[in-house]
């Protein structure tokens, strides 16, 4: 509970430093969210969200905005309602997806996408459950035990290959060629500027629930050049535009 202090007493000050521990404090004991999912409308959470609710997890289903996607793309496809639930229960969610996955696969006329998959598809998702939730790499697991004829080891909580990843050359390129056109249209050093902030403040989380950054230092490092070239470009841009009407 949040601890008001009377900001009218004799001691403000103090008053107002009780108040702002308070604060802290009761913050610091909130749970930790992070991203656990994302879905295309909220209906399609709805099933998800029951059974957090069974198991007492807390929970916030967002309405995600992304500003950077109109500027390249013109508009959004991707999932845009984040799940977000604590990040020490992540695990225990996992294994509940799992052994649901199970018990769902255990009943007569049980029928999933991943069973029109080959073989070697299954074992790709296997092998990189990084993209997949528990879920699915169950039924995955499950249907190449049953190809194979062997047991095949569950990783649903894997986080061996979930590392930082590495920027392609082209998109690096293309982030510097729009800082360099701002000289010429300032948006596009304005977009090369937000591209290379968006790549400095991305970050992922984990199938355990633990949240880094989503691109290597090396990425990030590019980044923050992206973002000094692109500004230096637009302040450029309009000193030579201002020159030449004068």
């Amino acid at each position: 509970m949040l601890i008001r202090a009377d900001l009218s007493c004799k001691n403000d000050e103090s008053a107002l430093i009780i108040y702002i521990y308070a604060l802290n404090h009761t913050l610091s004991m909130s749970p930790n969210f992070a991203t656990y999912t994302k879905f295309h409308t909220p209906e399609n959470a709805q099933y998800l969200i029951g059974l957090l609710q069974h198991l007492e997890v807390p929970y916030t289903l967002e309405h995600e905005v992304n500003q950077l996607d109109p500027i390249y793309i013109g508009g959004n496809v991707d999932p845009m309602f984040v799940l977000k639930i604590p990040g020490d229960r992540f695990n225990d969610v996992n294994a509940l997806m799992a052994d649901l996955a199970k018990k769902d696969m255990a009943q007569p006329g049980f029928e999933h996408y991943l069973q029109s998959y080959t073989t070697a598809e299954l074992q790709e998702i296997v092998r990189e459950p990084a993209t997949w939730n528990a879920y699915d790499v169950q039924v995955a697991t499950t249907l190449l035990s049953d190809k194979t004829d062997g047991p095949i080891p569950v990783a649903v909580n894997a986080v061996e290959n979930e590392g930082p990843v590495k920027i392609q050359a082209p998109w690096i390129v293309l982030g510097y060629l729009g800082c360099l056109l701002g000289l010429f249209l300032f948006y596009w050093g304005l977009s090369g500027f937000f591209a290379g902030l968006a790549i400095i403040q991305a970050k992922k989380t984990l199938k355990n629930g633990t949240v880094i950054k989503m691109f290597t230092e090396q990425g990030r490092k590019h980044g923050r050049i992206m973002m000094a070239l692109g500004l230096a470009c637009v302040i450029l841009g309009f000193v030579l535009l201002n020159m030449r009407l004068t």
